[in-house]
Order: C-alpha cells, then structure tokens, then sequence
C-alpha cells in the first residue's frame, strides 16, 4: 500500500472572518472591560487599540470607521486625562479628574454602543 502525503493544501486554513458589526461590537467590548476594570485588564483596551489600528484602512467609508475613530479619541484622551489627573492627585484636585474622566469614558461607551446598535455614528446628535 502506497503511503498517503499530506500537504497544507489539503486542509482549508482557519479564517475568522468577523462582519464589521460584530468587529465593532468587539472592539467595543474589550476597551470597556480594560478601562472600567481600573486598570486591572488594561491589556484588552490595548488589543481593541491595536485591532482598530489594523482593520481601520478596510472599514474607510463605512459607519464602523466613525466607531472607529470614536474609540481611538476615547482612548487616547483619557489616557491623556488620567495622566493628567494622577500627576494632580498631589494636590488632591486629581481625584475629581479621575471621576470626570471616568464618567465621560462611561458615556461615550454608552453612546457608541447605542449608535452602533441603531447603525449610526456616534458624532451624529442622538434625540433620545
């Protein structure tokens, strides 16, 4: 009996081919739980950075590149806060920064998921 060679094009390679929604909805999700775990996850804020930092170009002209872009300004200006904040935590006015930021990052996750939900971009006005 002759022996069987098996090669890579015998078998399909994996693809996890997400839609754009469910991407979205991802990136969503593990910023959330990075930032509002205080830290304690904070690498899954950093894998939704660097997943929209390498899906961004494909999504241009899409509704999820205003997602997009919403969580990247989220990210990097209450991280930007937060510094700022923790700096003035010596003088004691850092800790209302630190609430501050923490609300407004709360809300703008609120936001972007709603306007997700309901296929809009966050930068429109919602009339709730």
């Amino acid at each position: 009996m002759g022996a069987v060679i098996m090669s890579d094009s015998n078998f399909p390679s994996p693809k996890f081919n997400f839609d754009d929604l469910t991407l979205t909805y991802i990136v969503y999700i593990l910023f959330s739980i990075g930032f509002l775990s205080s830290g304690v996850f904070w690498p899954m804020s950093l894998a939704s950075v660097i997943i929209i930092y390498q899906k961004k170009n494909d999504l241009d002209g899409t509704i999820y590149s205003a997602h997009f872009d919403w969580i990247l300004n989220t990210f990097w200006f209450s991280l930007l806060l937060l510094t700022i904040s923790i700096v003035l935590t010596f003088i004691y006015i850092g800790y209302i920064g630190i609430l501050l930021t923490f609300s407004w990052v709360i809300y703008r996750l609120i936001r972007g998921m709603l306007c997700l939900r309901e296929n809009k971009s966050p930068y429109i006005d919602m009339h709730i």
